[in-house]
C-alpha cells in the first residue's frame, strides 16, 4: 500500500530569505512555501532526499497563486552518497513534466494542486527543475514558488518477522491487497487544510479501523469511521484559527493572538471530550464500549464550541450537526421537527410524555405510550372507509414512499430532447437542478454554472460557443423563476457571462444569438411591478448594453429606441425610455445608422413618448429630446409642431420649447465668446493665437440642466446636425467634435495632417497664406474670406454670424431690429424701406448678410457660398484674393 514519503530538502539554486526551501519538509495550514530569489535565472533546482529508499508511485505539487512556474520537470536517482557536493553530480532518471496553469481564469485567488503518477522506480533522491515564470502583473519580479510537495510510495527496507509476531503494516498489507489504493489521508488536499495535530489523529484511528475490521470489530469501525469524518471538519476549523493567530502576530495585535490561541485550546479539548477520542483510539488497551451498539448521540456531538452541550442536552435528533454554523448560544432555542418528519405540530417533546396518550392503554401489550399525533396518524382516511385490508395497506405503503424517498428531479424524455446541448456540455446532473422545483436546487445549479464558466480555458471539449449557447439556455430558463433569489442569481451569472466570459471567446453571431435570447425576457421583467424585479432586470440590460462586444452589434439599443404606442404598458414604455436616456448619457448619439442612437432616431422615440397618456413616460421623452436637441436643433424642430402662440398653449410643449430657448441662448453666449476671443486675440503675438483659439472651442461645454445627471457634454457640429459625445471623468473626449455655433470650424474630415498649420475658418494653408500675408493675425483681419469686419464698430466676425453680432453684441446694437421674415438685422431707420422689398426666409435656409440671398442650412453651405467656384459678389476679400493670386 503507497504512503507518504517523508523527506528533506538537502540543496536549492536560490531561495527568498521570508521563504526558505525547508518550508517544504511540513505540510500544514500555516505552511508559507519556497519562492525563488527575486528577478532569479531559470530553471530553478530543488533536490529532496527521501527518508527511506522507496517505490516512487505518485507525486503532489501545490502551487502559489501567482508565482507560477511554466514546467516542472521531475528526476529521481537511487545513488548512494552522503555529501550534497556528490549528489549535484550523480546520475538522475527523467521521470517526466509537469505543467501548470496561468491561473488567469481564477484571477490569481485559487492555487493549483497536481497530482501524477510516475512510473515506478527506486529512489533516494528526486530532483525538481523549475521553468521560467508565468508573466502577470502580481509577479513583478519574475519569481516562481511552490507551496507544498508530497511524495508517495512503498517502503522497500526489509523487515525479517515471523508469522506469530506480524506488525500493523503486515495486517493492513493483508488486508489492503490493492497496491493502488492510496489513504485519502496521506492526500496533499487533506495535509494542506487540516491541522497537524488532528491529522496524526485521523491517521491513527484508520489504523485503528482498519484493525477493527480485520477483528470484525465494527460497530468499533462505524464509530472510528463517523469520529474521523467529524474531526477532519474540526481540524479545518482549528487550521483556519491557526492562520487566523498567525495573521494577528504579524500585525502585533497580541490580544487578538492570545484570545484565538484560548479559543483553539477550548474548542481542541472540547472536540476531543465529545467524540472521545481517548476512549476510540483506546490508549490504555482494548476498551469493551466501543463494541456497544449504542445511539448515535455519542458520535454526533456537536465539536463546533464549548457551549453545544447545552443545546446537544435538547436535541435528540442524531441527524443534526453543527460543524459549519458556528458557536451556539447558550439561549438558543432549537427547532423541532415539523410532524411530517415524525412529531407533533403543538407543544414540546417533554410535554407530551408526561401528558401521556389519549387512548387507553392495553395492559397486555405493556406500558405503551402514544401520542395524539400517532393516534391521529393510524385513523383511516374517510375515502378508505370502505376499502379492503389489502387495498388500504398498499395505499398507506405507496403514501409513505412518496414522503420519505428522497426527490429527485429526472428529466423526462421531452426534456432531455429540449436540454441536449446543455447535459452534452455540463452534463445531466447539473441539468437537472434547473429543472428541480426546489429553489435550493436551482441556486445550487446556477452557483455550479458560475464556476464552469470562471474556470473555462481552451483545453476543454467543447468549444467556447457550444459552452456559452448552453449556458444561455439554461440562463433563460432561471430567469423565469418566480422565486426572487433565483431570479437574481440568474441576472449575477447573465452579468458576468457578458462581462467575464464573452470578451476573446465567444463569436460575435453568437453573442448575438445570446442576447437575442435573453433581452426579451429582461424587457418584460423590466416592466415587473416589483420594484427589485424591474431594477435588476434595467441594471442587466445596461449592462449588457456597455459591454464592447455586445455594443458592437447595437442590438439592444435598436430594440429599446423603437416607438412607443400609446398601448404599450405605462411600467414597460417607462423603463425603455429611461434606458434609451441612460444610454445617451453612457454612449453618445452616433452618425452611424445602424446604431439606434441617431439623432433621427431618437428625436421619432422621444416624439412618440411625448404622446404617452403616461406623465411620466412624457417627462422621460422631453428629457431625450433635450438630449438631442443639444445636438441637432433643426430635426428636433422639424419633428415637432410649428413655435407659436397656438402651439404654447400647450403646457407640455411650452416646458418643452422653454428648454430650447435656453440652449438657444446659451449657444448665442458662445458666439459671442468667441467673437470676443478673436477680436483679442488679434492684438495678441501670433504663435499664442492658434493655440489660445482651440482651447477656447475644446473648452466649450453646454451645462446640463438635469442635477440629477450632471455630465458634460461637448456640442459637436453646427445646427444643423452632428454628434454629441461625452466627456469622461478625465476630461478626455472620447470623439472629435466642432463647433455648435454658427461660425463653422473645420470638420474632421477636412482637416490637414497633423502639426500643419492652417486657418481654421478657411482652412487655408499657412504657407499659401504667407505668400500673400505677413502673419496669420493679417489674413484674419483682411484675407480670410469667411470673416468679415463689422461696419458699426471694425470688429472680425464671421460672415455668418454678422447678424447675432449686430443684434446682440455690437456696440451700436440699439440702432439695428431683426426683420421677422427674412432675420436679418435692419437699421431702425432703414426698416420702413425694407419691409416692402422682403423676401421670405425658406424652410431650412440661412440669409446671407451681404448678398441677402438663401443658403442651404447644411455644414459646407457657407463655404461653398463664399470661396466656391461662383463667390458671392459682396464678397470683397475674394476678389482681393484672386488679385493677389493672379500678381503672382
Amino acid at each position: 500500500m503507497p504512503k507518504k514519503i517523508k523527506f528533506s530538502v538537502i540543496h536549492a539554486t536560490g531561495e527568498d530569505p521570508k521563504f526558505k526551501s525547508a518550508e517544504l519538509n511540513n505540510h500544514g495550514p500555516v505552511v508559507k512555501g519556497w519562492q525563488s530569489l527575486k528577478n532569479c535565472d531559470f530553471p530553478q533546482e530543488i533536490m529532496l532526499q527521501l527518508e527511506k529508499q522507496c517505490l516512487l508511485t505518485k507525486i503532489q505539487v501545490l502551487a502559489h497563486q501567482f508565482l507560477i512556474p511554466s514546467k516542472i520537470e521531475l528526476f529521481a536517482s537511487n545513488q548512494d552518497t552522503n555529501t550534497i557536493e556528490e549528489v549535484v553530480n550523480i546520475n538522475w532518471d527523467y521521470l517526466g513534466y509537469i505543467t501548470l496553469s496561468d491561473n488567469q481564469s481564477s484571477m490569481f485567488k485559487s492555487r493549483e494542486l497536481k497530482s501524477v503518477n510516475v512510473p515506478p522506480c527506486v529512489a533516494t533522491f528526486l530532483k525538481l527543475k523549475l521553468g521560467k515564470n508565468h508573466t502577470n502583473a502580481y509577479n513583478v519580479h519574475n519569481q516562481v514558488s511552490l507551496i507544498a510537495v508530497n511524495i508517495l510510495g512503498n517502503e522497500l527496507e526489509g523487515r525479517k518477522q515471523s508469522i506469530e509476531s506480524e506488525s500493523i503494516s503486515d495486517k493492513l498489507n493483508a488486508l489492503i491487497s490493492d497496491p493502488e489504493y492510496l489513504s485519502p489521508y496521506d492526500d496533499l488536499a487533506f495535509e494542506m487544510y487540516v491541522d497537524v495535530g488532528v491529522a496524526n489523529i485521523i491517521r491513527e484511528m484508520e489504523m485503528k479501523k482498519h484493525l477493527a475490521v480485520l477483528g470484525e470489530r465494527f460497530e468499533y469501525a462505524r464509530k472510528l469511521k463517523q469520529s474521523m469524518e467529524k474531526l477532519r471538519t474540526a481540524g479545518e476549523r482549528l487550521g483556519k484559527y491557526d492562520l487566523e493567530k498567525r495573521h494577528a502576530i504579524e500585525m502585533e495585535d497580541y490580544e487578538r493572538a492570545r484570545h484565538k490561541k484560548k479559543q483553539m485550546e477550548e474548542f481542541r479539548q472540547e472536540t476531543y471530550t465529545n467524540l472521545s477520542v481517548d476512549q476510540l483510539l483506546e490508549t490504555n488497551g482494548v476498551c469493551l464500549e466501543n463494541d456497544e451498539c449504542g445511539d448515535d448521540d455519542s458520535t454526533h456531538k456537536n465539536v463546533t464550541s464549548p457551549t453545544s452541550r447545552i443545546a446537544d442536552k435538547r436535541i435528540t435528533s442524531p441527524n443534526m450537526t453543527y460543524l459549519s454554523q458556528g458557536p451556539v448560544s447558550p439561549l438558543h432555542n432549537p427547532r423541532y421537527p415539523s410532524p411530517k418528519t415524525g412529531s407533533p405540530s403543538t407543544g414540546s417533546p417533554t410535554n407530551i410524555q408526561t401528558r401521556g396518550s389519549l387512548r387507553r392503554r392495553n395492559k397486555s401489550a405493556g406500558a405503551i405510550t402514544k401520542t395524539s399525533y400517532e393516534q391521529y396518524e393510524e385513523k383511516p382516511l374517510p375515502t378508505l372507509r370502505h376499502f379492503s385490508v389489502r387495498k388500504r395497506m398498499n395505499f398507506y405503503e405507496n403514501v409513505k414512499w412518496t414522503v420519505t424517498g428522497k426527490t429527485t428531479s429526472k428529466l423526462t424524455e421531452r426534456e432531455r430532447k429540449q436540454a441536449a446541448l446543455p447535459i452534452l456540455v455540463f452534463g445531466g446532473d447539473l441539468v437537472e437542478k434547473f429543472y428541480s422545483k426546489h429553489y435550493l436546487d436551482k441556486e445550487e445549479g446556477l452557483n455550479r454554472l458560475k464556476e464552469e464558466l470562471l474556470s473555462y480555458n481552451t483545453n476543454r471539449m467543447h468549444t467556447a460557443n457550444k459552452t456559452g449557447r448552453g449556458a444561455i439556455f439554461l440562463l433563460h430558463r432561471a430567469l423565469r423563476d418566480k422565486v426572487f433569489s433565483v431570479y437574481s442569481l440568474a441576472n449575477e451569472v447573465i452579468r458576468l457571462y457578458f462581462v467575464q466570459y464573452v470578451p476573446g471567446r465567444v463569436s460575435p453571431a453568437e453573442t448575438a444569438r445570446s442576447v437575442d435570447k435573453l433581452l426579451p425576457e429582461l424587457l418584460t421583467k423590466s416592466g415587473d411591478t416589483s420594484t427589485r424585479i424591474h431594477h435588476m432586470a434595467v441594471h442587466t440590460i445596461l449592462t449588457m448594453a456597455d459591454c464592447k462586444n455586445v455594443r458592437d452589434l447595437h442590438i439592444i439599443p435598436t430594440h429599446l429606441s423603437r416607438n412607443l404606442n400609446t398601448s404599450t404598458h405605462p411600467r414597460l414604455a417607462l423603463s425603455r425610455a429611461e434606458m434609451v436616456e441612460q444610454l445617451i448619457i453612457n454612449q453618445g448619439i452616433s452618425t452611424d445608422k445602424q446604431s439606434g442612437l441617431t439623432c433621427r432616431t431618437l428625436s421619432e422615440f422621444g416624439l412618440s413618448g411625448l404622446h404617452h397618456p403616461a406623465e411620466p413616460v412624457r417627462k422621460v421623452a422631453e428629457r431625450i429630446l433635450v438630449l438631442v436637441y443639444k445636438v441637432n436643433a433643426r430635426l428636433v424642430r422639424k419633428q415637432l409642431p410649428p413655435d407659436d402662440d397656438i402651439t404654447r398653449r400647450n403646457l407640455l410643449y411650452r416646458q418643452l420649447f422653454h428648454e430650447f430657448d435656453k440652449i438657444d441662448i446659451q449657444r448665442k453666449k458662445e458666439i459671442l465668446e468667441r467673437n470676443r476671443l478673436i477680436q483679442q486675440c488679434s492684438l495678441s503675438p501670433e504663435p499664442d493665437y492658434k493655440t489660445t483659439i482651440n482651447k477656447s472651442i475644446s473648452s466649450m461645454d453646454v451645462p446640463n440642466e438635469n442635477n440629477d445627471r450632471c455630465q458634460n457634454y461637448a456640442l459637436a457640429k453646427s445646427v444643423s446636425g452632428g454628434n454629441i459625445s461625452n466627456i469622461n471623468g478625465n476630461g478626455t473626449e472620447k470623439q472629435s467634435t466642432s463647433s455648435a455655433s454658427a461660425i463653422s470650424s473645420p470638420s474632421n474630415h477636412s482637416q490637414p495632417e497633423e502639426g500643419e498649420r492652417h486657418c481654421i475658418f478657411c482652412q487655408e494653408l499657412e504657407s499659401i497664406i504667407f505668400l500673400t500675408s505677413k502673419s496669420m493675425n493679417s489674413h484674419y483681419w483682411r484675407t480670410c474670406p469667411m470673416l468679415v469686419r463689422c461696419i458699426e464698430c471694425s470688429q472680425v466676425v464671421e460672415v455668418a454670424a454678422l447678424s447675432e453680432h449686430l443684434l446682440v453684441e455690437c456696440e451700436q446694437k440699439e440702432l439695428y431690429v431683426q426683420c421677422s421674415q427674412c432675420t436679418e438685422a435692419i437699421k431702425i431707420n432703414d426698416f420702413d424701406k425694407h419691409s416692402p422689398s422682403c423676401i421670405e426666409l425658406s424652410e431650412g435656409h440661412n440669409r446671407c448678410p451681404l448678398c441677402h440671398s438663401n443658403i442651404e442650412d447644411e455644414e459646407s453651405s457657407w463655404k461653398i457660398h463664399l470661396m466656391g467656384d461662383k463667390p458671392c459678389l459682396k464678397n470683397t476679400r475674394v476678389k482681393h484674393h484672386k488679385q493677389v493670386t493672379i500678381q503672382i
